[in-house]
């Protein structure tokens, strides 16, 4: 019998199946997206299947995952179609020079004229769960989505914008009489939120209205931009995203007690459910790539 759980086993499989099927193995936010994880959930992941030696990874190499378990053993994909996103990537000229990491293309890429400098902090988290992002003059609907991006979400929920009286919303929120208490949010950017609130603009962000997440957010400064720096990007942050749908706060407290503790009764339940989580975990070079490639639709 293999030496893995349900759910590492699910992980076997869709890898496995994404490996044939392409030639090589997928990307982790690849892994994430199919899986319906966050992308920290799928480096605790990772680095359990490495330790349990069903699974090789070359450090700092992408897509260079191995997998070790003998193919007979391996669950069948059931997940739905498997798809692979292509980029293409070109190197700059320090990078010729230096062999360094390649660069994303984008011809049409220019310098804001504006950077806010925005930090975001997840009310009642305790320590605290933190992220500061820099971006140019964008809309409310694509700062949701740099939101999501740097804080480890997965844009699987309603949300909505609170400044004062005021709640703005996705108008998709709007049809069918969902959301009648708030307003369209098109059309409105960070520019015109100072423009009527002053620089010192804060604003509240709820995510999930079930489980209830919510941000404070607080533009702390407008800078020039800096010469060499892609926008947006995440320049800070603190402590891992909670899992989705994980009940909250304080589910979300309770979650972390349970997987800390093999005694506690609902330990395996919600291993079996989430797999390792490593609650202090936070890496703004990869919630930056999160933030420039965009995030899925919901």
């Amino acid at each position: 019998m293999a030496d893995f759980t349900p759910t590492q086993g699910r992980y076997l499989s869709y890898i496995h199946a994404y490996t044939v099927g392409f030639g090589l193995p997928p990307a982790e936010s690849e892994i994430a997206e199919a899986i319906g994880v966050s992308p920290p959930s799928v480096k605790q992941m990772m680095k359990m299947l490495q330790k349990k030696g069903l699974i090789h990874r070359e450090p700092g190499v992408p897509r260079s995952i191995q997998i070790l378990v003998d193919e007979s053993l391996i669950p069948k994909w059931s997940g739905g179609k498997i798809t692979r996103v292509v980029r293409e990537w070109v190197m700059t000229n320090s990078d010729t020079k230096k062999q360094a990491r390649p660069t994303l293309a984008n011809k049409n890429h220019k310098q804001p004229a504006e950077i806010y400098v925005i930090k975001i902090m997840l009310s009642g988290s305790k320590p605290p769960i933190w992220r500061r992002i820099e971006t140019g003059d964008v809309s409310l609907a694509k700062l949701h989505e740099l939101i999501q991006a740097a804080m480890g979400w997965t844009n699987s929920h309603l949300h909505q914008f609170v400044i004062g009286e005021a709640h703005y919303v996705d108008p998709r929120g709007l049809e069918h009489g969902m959301m009648d208490w708030a307003q369209s949010y098109s059309g409105i950017t960070i520019a015109k939120l100072v423009a009527m609130h002053g620089a010192k603009l804060k604003m509240q962000y709820d995510y999930d209205f079930g489980d209830g997440w919510t941000h404070n957010i607080v533009l702390e400064k407008i800078v020039a931009p800096k010469r060499n720096v892609t926008y947006p990007c995440c320049t800070a942050g603190k402590n891992a995203c909670p899992p989705e749908d994980v009940g909250g706060i304080w589910g979300y407290y309770e979650y972390l007690e349970a997987i800390s503790n093999p005694k506690h009764p609902q330990h395996e339940e919600y291993m079996e459910w989430s797999g390792p989580f490593d609650a202090t975990e936070f890496d703004n070079a990869e919630a930056t790539h999160l933030m420039q490639t965009g995030m899925s639709s919901w």
